[in-house]
């Protein structure tokens, strides 16, 4: 029995140029209790599916073709989603209960003002018809299936007081607390180290099989696909390109597409020097190079910044607005190493390990307890910590930071080259 199938879906923006078709012509089925995976590359139309099926698709957008068809059981009937009223009660009654959805980023998912007690209860409430009592009790039991480390205390906390596992664990806790026959997982890992994201695919398989439920994954990390996924559906530009089994895609890719995803992909084999094959190759353009900096370098293989026994220490407050008991972190423990010119040093670690602490203190947006952090532009190793007026402008001219998430990064009242011509 198929749980989804799509038929033909097509789905049109209107924009101030005009129309653009973002899914085009697209069928793929999704059985009962298995995974299939929906991958290709950002903007190739993945999640439009996804808010399709959620009929959270935004208001320029219009299905202007196709069937999305759900059937919760073997003896119900079968619904045609893109049919019913985005707004409408039919569909409320089936979203967030027979079929939930895991959003890519759980902070800018989860209301900063509510707890998660009352985030997940609120569907138990809204779609099982039980009180706040019985909604939090069933909520307990959620995070205990999630494996919450204390599900007592996960109730009453705010999302901004949880790591980004965790936060991960609650939205799929509140997704899971009806028992949906659906869930649809966008990027549900993209934003989690290596560590957290083994853990979350797996609880995700663990409760998928004590719920025999179906899955569709949406993600463009074949690390996933593969660990994952029964089926694969690969599409691009909004059209299927290849679908089949995830054994014989990985075994035998056929469309140009998929095998050009799959170089793009890090292999344990590849050889010294070889480098990932990007889709489309990215010309450099003259006219766009930046002269070197006045002044002495550092020639290649040089130390150019060295850390030397670096410790930093936060203090934590753990009582309350007016309480006390707090306590001291180590984030960094005598951290040393050496970056040359012209190398890429990688700094590696799971969550909380100190690598963007590591970062701040080269950069001296902190300045460490203990140790040194030293930066030749040319004239010999100097501690960043004695630099003031031009000297500390200079520096921060020559080092620079690309942050981890650009929605958070960047402000939203300003253009993108009002951004980039500030500095």
């Amino acid at each position: 029995m198929n749980v989804l199938s799509i038929d033909g879906l097509s789905v049109d923006f209107t924009t101030g140029e005009g129309t653009v078709r973002a899914v085009k012509d697209v069928s793929f089925d999704v059985p009962h209790n298995r995974t299939v995976a929906l991958v290709g590359e950002s903007g190739s139309g993945k999640t439009v599916i996804s808010q399709t099926i959620m009929g959270l698709l935004p208001e320029k957008a219009k299905v202007t073709g196709g069937r999305v068809l759900f059937r919760n059981s073997p003896d119900a009937e079968v619904i045609d989603i893109a049919a019913l009223d985005r707004k409408g009660p039919a569909m409320r009654a089936i979203r967030g209960d027979r079929i939930a959805i895991i959003f890519q980023e759980p902070m800018t998912s989860l209301s900063p003002l509510h707890t998660i007690g009352d985030q997940i209860g609120e569907a138990a409430q809204l779609h099982r018809n039980v009180g706040a009592g019985e909604a939090r009790e069933l909520t307990r039991e959620m995070l205990r299936l999630v494996r919450f480390p204390d599900p007592d205390r996960g109730v009453a906390s705010y999302p901004f007081e949880l790591s980004g596992g965790l936060r991960q664990r609650a939205m799929i806790a509140m997704a899971m607390i009806c028992h949906p026959a659906l869930l649809i997982a966008d990027e549900p890992t993209t934003a989690l180290d290596v560590t957290i994201q083994a853990e979350i695919l797996k609880l995700i398989k663990d409760v998928q099989s004590e719920l025999s439920m179906s899955v569709l994954l949406i993600t463009h990390d074949f690390g996933v696909v593969a660990n994952m996924a029964d089926d694969v559906v690969v599409i691009y530009h909004g059209r299927i390109m290849e679908r089949g089994s995830a054994r014989d895609l990985f075994a035998d890719p056929r469309h140009p597409y998929l095998k050009a995803l799959l170089n793009a992909v890090p292999r344990f084999a590849m050889e010294e020097g070889e480098r990932l094959v990007p889709i489309r190759p990215i010309a450099p353009h003259a006219a766009s190079k930046r002269e070197a900096p006045a002044g002495p370098v550092p020639s290649i293989g040089a130390p150019m910044v060295t850390l030397d026994r670096v410790t930093k220490r936060f203090h934590t407050r753990k009582g309350g607005l007016f309480g006390s008991g707090g306590h001291d972190v180590l984030a960094l423990d005598n951290v040393s190493f050496t970056v040359r010119r012209g190398e890429c040093l990688g700094l590696v670690g799971e969550s909380g390990s100190g690598k963007t602490t590591t970062a701040k203190a080269v950069l001296r947006a902190l300045e460490p307890d203990e140790g040194t952090v030293c930066y030749d532009s040319g004239s010999g190793l100097r501690d960043v910590s004695g630099l003031s007026g031009e000297a500390l402008l200079e520096y921060r001219r020559r080092v620079q930071l690309i942050f981890q998430d650009p929605f958070s990064s960047l402000n939203p009242r300003m253009t993108i080259g009002q951004i980039i011509e500030e500095g």
